[in-house]
């Protein structure tokens, strides 16, 4: 890094410098560069707009409260979570969009390193921090990652990060991200522009002429340039000299021609042109970073059941939550239609074995034969084979492990609602027992399993959990056949 801030952990200011040194070097990892222009802490200052006309007069500061307004994007997933980290609150808002899976990742990435930078010393961010984060701190920060730019093949998602700076000053780190929904390429907003046009720009935000003092000392650092559909560019940089302020120019649409390069025109021209491909993942399967949100897994067995299984579907679309059914093969060959209604929901289903034996009893081939009746059942019936399988009551040693195929998906929170067969009972069993990243067992062919589902979410949801499917919950962990599964491994 450029700087080296000093100090002890302990003083919130420096944490705070810690936390935008963190964030701009993920910057500087997205940018190329080595993040030593980045080191410096950014506040906003008034908008000035600039046209090759000297006397050009400034506009209001509306305009750069504008660099931050999110569109939408058709396949875009927002996210949201409070997190108490270290002495920071943290209020994070970021976007995944389907399809994009190198910009879901580089956000992940750079968000991480925001948090991680936050942690105590000798730690690193935990999504436990997000769960029931209302006690008192000493420091507020915003961090958010939105879509600014969405037309043709190019999404614009401009990463800021806004928090406490030197002698108690706001500070504010920002970029911008362009990543094309055809190809998956990822570009700095730097890589807009022609190389030679880059000291006059800096020129026009520092007032000094360019190449009168060394680079390292008065060139800013220029990653958040933001193009719109008519040509103008808006740059957002750090003046040099001065930690934790930060100016916007606008380049008028002619100036900012003459200053792309063949990318950067590209752009303009996509800024312009019909909306481009989109994607559609099913919504069991769609990105979603565990790491960083707290996240449970619903999961219910034994079913489809013709009347309660519809009924969940309905508590769950209602609270926009995610679940995954091990049904039987039987009970998929009973109720084709519920099973076909599971799957077209867009939840994750898991093969629970044909008859609900217990398989340590089976030989191997009996095993692998109840697999196989259950995974043609449910192919039958949904169109599609399961990949992973929860063997009934749990039982599973060394045989079944080797003749079953699939990972093994048990649980690490057992509601035992078939037993208490009360809400009262295993509503708050399930509550107390919670930790991110857990699978929690149910029935979904249990009445009273379902009666006590909108409690059992809504508290989940009300304490900061986002509810996924079991292959969400695994996102990124390579699931092994044979192998036992029944939480989330932390981050290593």
């Amino acid at each position: 890094m450029g700087h080296d801030w000093g100090g002890t952990r302990g003083n919130a200011t420096r944490a705070g410098l810690r936390i935008m040194l963190g964030a701009s070097c993920v910057v500087a990892l997205v940018c190329g560069g080595d993040g030593t222009s980045g080191a410096r802490l950014l506040t906003m200052r008034p908008h000035e707009r600039v046209s090759s006309q000297p006397q050009a007069q400034p506009v209001p500061t509306l305009v750069s409260e504008m660099l931050d307004r999110p569109v939408g994007v058709p396949d875009g997933d927002p996210m949201a979570m409070t997190a108490n980290v270290g002495d920071h609150r943290v209020h994070a808002s970021w976007t995944y969009i389907d399809g994009l899976p190198g910009l879901n990742t580089q956000i992940d990435s750079w968000l991480l390193g925001v948090l991680d930078a936050a942690a105590p010393a000798g730690t690193r961010y935990r999504p436990a921090m997000a769960l029931n984060a209302h006690q008192p701190v000493n420091q507020e920060m915003t961090v958010s990652a939105a879509p600014v730019q969405a037309a043709g093949t190019i999404v614009v998602v401009r990463e800021k990060v806004k928090g406490p700076g030197a002698n108690g000053t706001g500070a504010v780190r920002s970029a911008t991200v362009y990543a094309d929904t055809l190809t998956g390429d990822l570009r700095s907003g730097a890589d807009l522009l022609r190389p030679e046009s880059v000291p006059g720009i800096q020129s026009r935000i520092t007032g000094v002429p360019a190449g009168i003092a060394a680079p390292s000392q008065q060139e800013p650092p220029v990653t958040d340039l933001l193009l719109s559909p008519s040509g103008e560019l808006t740059v957002t940089a750090e003046l040099p000299g001065t930690p934790g302020r930060q100016v916007a120019m606008t380049l008028n649409a002619g100036d900012a021609r003459a200053a792309l390069n063949d990318y950067g025109r590209h752009v303009l021209g996509q800024l312009n042109a019909a909306d481009g491909p989109r994607h559609a993942t099913a919504p069991a399967l769609r990105h979603v970073n565990c790491d960083i949100v707290p996240c449970a897994a619903l999961t219910y067995d034994d079913g489809p059941d013709a009347q309660t299984t519809p009924q969940l579907l309905g508590i769950l679309n209602e609270a926009n939550a995610q679940a995954t059914f091990f049904m039987t093969g039987s009970n998929a060959t009973a109720n084709p239609s519920t099973a076909k209604e599971v799957a077209d929901a867009g939840y994750a289903i898991g093969n629970h074995t044909y008859s609900h034996g217990n398989l340590t009893k089976l030989s191997p081939p009996a095993v692998k034969k109840e697999i196989e009746r259950t995974d043609a059942a449910i192919l039958a019936a949904t169109g599609t084979a399961p990949t992973m399988m929860r063997p009934p009551y749990g039982a599973a040693d060394a045989a079944v492990q080797g003749a079953v195929g699939k990972p093994l998906m048990l649980w690490a929170v057992d509601s035992l609602d078939w037993q208490s067969k009360n809400p009262a009972v295993f509503v708050p069993k399930v509550l107390k027992e919670i930790t991110p990243g857990a699978m929690v067992l149910m029935h979904d062919v249990q009445p009273t399993t379902i009666s006590g589902q909108k409690e059992l979410i809504a508290s989940l949801q009300g304490q900061g959990y986002r509810l996924v499917s079991v292959p969400q919950l695994f996102e990124g962990t390579p699931l092994v056949p044979g192998h036992v599964y029944r939480s989330r491994p932390a981050r290593p």
